[in-house]
């Protein structure tokens, strides 16, 4: 069976969403994250996409992408399948990590872009995490500080779209 051709974005962002196999934990501890964030920020870097907002759950992880150049699968494949090496053989186990390829989903408006945003903050809450400023596996302090102490994200154009916007 083919796969479907994905679908394009004018505006340029996308949402991308990445479960574990069977709904399995991607991460057991803070070395995972921050290994799969190192990964993402060098290949997302290298293939020139830019995340916008991230967020990091126990069995799935929330990307907000700009992809001027449609090289997102190529950075994907890459993050993804070190990630998979890297994650299965500290854990010993074998096979797939990953349920299918990752979703993504084209942002076509400012009004959508602003509402991914939320929902790619709000996950943690959804979760039962108490408080997004204590949750530190996400974009948030991004948007709240000014800066990603991870250096995964830029924050600037939601920011700009944000502060420029009409109320």
């Amino acid at each position: 069976m083919t796969r479907t051709a994905r679908e394009i974005s004018v505006y340029g962002y996308y949402h991308v969403v990445q479960k574990g196999c069977g709904g399995q934990l991607i991460f057991e501890d803070a070395d995972d994250r921050i290994y799969l964030i190192r990964l993402l920020a060098s290949k997302c870097r290298k293939y020139d996409v830019n995340i916008i907002a991230w967020c990091l759950m126990d069995n799935h992880f929330h990307l907000m992408v700009d992809d001027p150049y449609d090289n997102l699968s190529k950075a994907m494949q890459c993050a993804l399948t070190a990630y998979a090496k890297y994650f299965n053989g500290k854990t010993g186990r074998t096979g797939h990590l990953f349920d299918n390829r990752y979703s993504r989903v084209a942002v076509e408006s400012d009004t959508q872009a602003v509402q991914l945003l939320d929902y790619i903050h709000l996950n943690p809450v959804k979760g039962a995490i108490d408080s997004l400023e204590a949750y530190r596996w996400s974009s948030f302090r991004a948007y709240q500080l000014g800066y990603d102490p991870f250096d995964l994200c830029d924050a600037a154009p939601m920011l700009c779209l944000l502060y420029t916007s009409p109320s």
